[in-house]
C-alpha cells in the first residue's frame, strides 16, 4: 500500500508536532502494510510563498530523516504538498508543488462555498500538463449537493481522492463516489495518533467487504501509478442522476 496524502512531517503544519509523533505515525503505517508515503504538508499562498515553503519543507524532512529509527522501517518517501486552492495557481510555476518526480498536484478546496474561478483554474492546470488530485472530495457540500460537478472534473482528467476515515465512518458521499467510479484514490490524511491516525488497512478491508477485492486492487494500483508519475487507469464513470430528489 501507498499513502499519498498525510501530514507526518514534523513541526510544519497542523499534523505531527514533533519527530516522536512522526515516528509513531510511520511505525503505524508500516505495521499496516504501507510501504511508501508521499509527505503532503499544507501549503497556502496567503501564508508563505512557494520558495519559502519548499525550504521549510526540506528542513522538516531532513529533521525526520535524521531520526535513526526511520531508516530501520525500510519505507520509501517522496515530498509533495496539499495546496489550498487559489487562482494564483494560474500564474505560478507548479513544479515545486507537485508530487516529487511527477506532474500530480494535490489541491484542497474550501469547505464552506465553491471558490471563485474553480473551473477556470482547474482547466488551466490541466491544459498546462499537470494532473490535479482533488483532496478529500467527500467534504465539499457543492459536490455532495450536485455530484455532477465532481463528475465533470473527473471526466476532464482530474483524480479524485477520498479519506479512509470517511469510508470507515460510512460517509454517504464517499461511498457513492466509489460506487459511481468517481474516486480513484483512498488516502489517510493522517494528522496524529489520536483522532486522525493512519487507517488505510482498515479502510481497504471495508472496501473489500462492501465492493469486492477488485476495487481494492484498483485503488492500490492507482496509488502506485501516481507515486511513480504514471497515468492512472481511467475509471468506469457512472454519471449521477437525480430521481425524486435522490442522487442515484
Amino acid at each position: 500500500m501507498i499513502d499519498l496524502h498525510c501530514h507526518i512531517l514534523p513541526s510544519i503544519d497542523d499534523g505531527a508536532k514533533n519527530t516522536d509523533i512522526s515516528l509513531a505515525m510511520l511505525r503505524e503505517q508500516r505495521e499496516q502494510g504501507v510501504q511508501a508515503i508521499m509527505f503532503t504538508p499544507h501549503f497556502n499562498f496567503s501564508r508563505i510563498d512557494v520558495e519559502g515553503f519548499v525550504e521549510v519543507r526540506q528542513k522538516s524532512y531532513e529533521k525526520l530523516m535524521a531520526v535513526s529509527e526511520v531508516a530501520e522501517l525500510g519505507m520509501k518517501f517522496k515530498l509533495g504538498c496539499e495546496v489550498y486552492f487559489s487562482t494564483k495557481l494560474n500564474e505560478t510555476d507548479l513544479d515545486p508543488l507537485c508530487f516529487e518526480g511527477t506532474n500530480y498536484i494535490l489541491i484542497e478546496f474550501p469547505t464552506d462555498q465553491r471558490p471563485y474561478g474553480l473551473r477556470h483554474t482547474i482547466v488551466d492546470i490541466l491544459n498546462r500538463g499537470y494532473q490535479p488530485i482533488l483532496a478529500h472530495v467527500e467534504r465539499y457540500p457543492y459536490f455532495t449537493e450536485d455530484p455532477t460537478q465532481l463528475f465533470d472534473f473527473v471526466e476532464q482528467g482530474c483524480v479524485a481522492q477520498i479519506n479512509a476515515g470517511a469510508i470507515l465512518e460510512g460517509d454517504k458521499a464517499a461511498l457513492r463516489y466509489i460506487k459511481w467510479g468517481m474516486a480513484q484514490l483512498i488516502c489517510t490524511d493522517a494528522h496524529n495518533m489520536k483522532n486522525r491516525a493512519p487507517n488505510l488497512e482498515e479502510a481497504f478491508r471495508y472496501v473489500k467487504k462492501k465492493y469486492g477485492e477488485d476495487y481494492v486492487d484498483w485503488f492500490e494500483k492507482n496509488a502506485i501509478d501516481v507515486y511513480k508519475g504514471k497515468y492512472v487507469d481511467e475509471p468506469e464513470l457512472k454519471k449521477p442522476k437525480k430521481i425524486l430528489g435522490f442522487w442515484l
